[in-house]
């Protein structure tokens, strides 16, 4: 008993050692549902912003209920404001409608992922942003089709124009449990006059990325593009690529 006595202590400590740890390193949130897609990329660029905007599917899959955090990270620039809106996505459809508003998603900033949140845009690392997509609008937005979409608008300041008149927008791409999601448009787009956009190419860019262009669709038509680019689809993205789109003005 006596010899009980001294061990009781002791567990006691340990137990509160791996208690403190545990808080300090909290598990990381189970698997999402279903593998996302971003559906949509398009960079709306004009004299005084750019509009970014992601458009994201995903599948009901294996939920079964309850809220869905997901973590958006901030590009280099942070942005001037943001908003993110979840659509139901219609049968057969491989993305929202785009005249469909959706309902508002909450968020707030945080300075990192937190523990409870999804990466789904960027790294955990960075500042961004969390959306909390609660369990009657999961239900509300996957009941048509089993899917759902998350639609992601930052307005920017226009990028710094170097000698060339060119200016790039790095774009943030996603993953879920270390593997890259599938991009299949990207759009590079204006409300500027005709003439005023010249120019315009993308790639992935990091530390180890592909140096192919990425195709994308562009308007107004007649803006010189570069020749032979790859598919989005098709090409092998790495956990730590952006996308960076180059455009040049005339102005």
């Amino acid at each position: 008993m006596l010899a009980l006595a001294f061990a009781l202590p002791l567990i006691f400590a340990n137990v509160t050692q791996v208690t403190a740890a545990q808080a300090h390193h909290p598990p990381p949130p189970p698997p999402l549902p279903a593998l996302p897609v971003i559906a949509r990329v398009r960079v709306d660029v004009a004299k005084d912003r750019v509009l970014l905007v992601h458009e994201i599917v995903m599948s009901r899959g294996t939920w079964a209920g309850g809220d869905v955090d997901l973590f958006v990270a901030f590009g280099p620039t942070l942005p001037r404001a943001l908003d993110a809106h979840l659509l139901a996505v219609a049968p057969n459809a491989s993305a929202p409608d785009p005249s469909d508003a959706g309902e508002p998603l909450p968020h707030e900033t945080a300075p990192h992922r937190p523990a409870r949140a999804h990466p789904l845009l960027g790294r955990s690392a960075m500042a961004g942003e969390v959306l909390h997509i609660r369990e009657p609008a999961f239900r509300r937005a996957t009941a048509a089709s089993g899917q759902l979409a998350i639609r992601i608008r930052q307005v920017l300041p226009p990028p710094a124009a170097d000698a060339q008149h060119a200016r790039e927008i790095v774009v943030r791409l996603g993953m879920e449990s270390g593997t890259p999601l599938t991009v299949r448009h990207v759009e590079l787009s204006t409300p500027e006059s005709a003439g005023w956009l010249g120019a315009a190419s993308a790639q992935l860019c990091g530390p180890n990325a592909d140096d192919y262009s990425i195709g994308f669709s562009i308007a107004p038509r007649g803006i010189t593009l570069v020749p032979m680019a790859v598919d989005p689809t098709s090409t092998t993205r790495r956990t730590t690529d952006d996308l960076c789109v180059r455009y040049v003005t005339k102005d």
